[in-house]
């Protein structure tokens, strides 16, 4: 059924959107403002949104939590090219990126684990040993 045929009653506040997703109904009006999740019809002059609206919140959400920009996140949304290659090219960008986020946050989990390995007065002089592989590595990953 179409979100244009539903009726009145199925269809969700903006209140009961922010209930259902856990999401501000703020964000949802910001959203609705940048063109992000329109609401499908207003009734009484409230929003009203659609299950595919749920769906495509979800999205959104999904991709904020994966980094992207609100314009990236406009481009994924608005991509209906057959190949998707506008969302395809976003996604191989940020993925690269967010193998570099995991590559530094697994290097800042070992200095903290060194660093709380460490009996030294004070980690910058280490003499225990326990900070020497980590500074190798963040040698490594700085190409020092």
């Amino acid at each position: 059924m179409s979100a244009q045929r539903q009726p009145a009653a199925s269809l969700l506040t903006v209140g009961q959107l922010a209930a259902v997703t856990g999401t501000p109904a703020t964000t949802l009006r910001y959203y609705d403002r940048l063109g992000l999740l329109p609401a499908v019809t207003r009734v009484n002059g409230q929003r009203r949104y659609d299950t595919a609206s749920v769906a495509r919140l979800m999205v959104i959400t999904f991709c904020r939590f994966a980094g992207l920009s609100l314009d990236d996140i406009a481009t994924v949304l608005d991509d209906g090219t057959p190949d998707r290659q506008a969302t395809r090219d976003l996604a191989r960008r940020h993925t690269a990126e967010i193998d570099a986020q995991i590559a530094r946050l697994r290097l800042a989990r070992a200095m903290m684990a060194a660093a709380g390995a460490c009996t030294c007065p004070t980690v910058e002089r280490c003499e225990c040993g326990a900070m020497d592989p980590v500074i190798r590595r963040l040698r490594r990953h700085l190409g020092r």
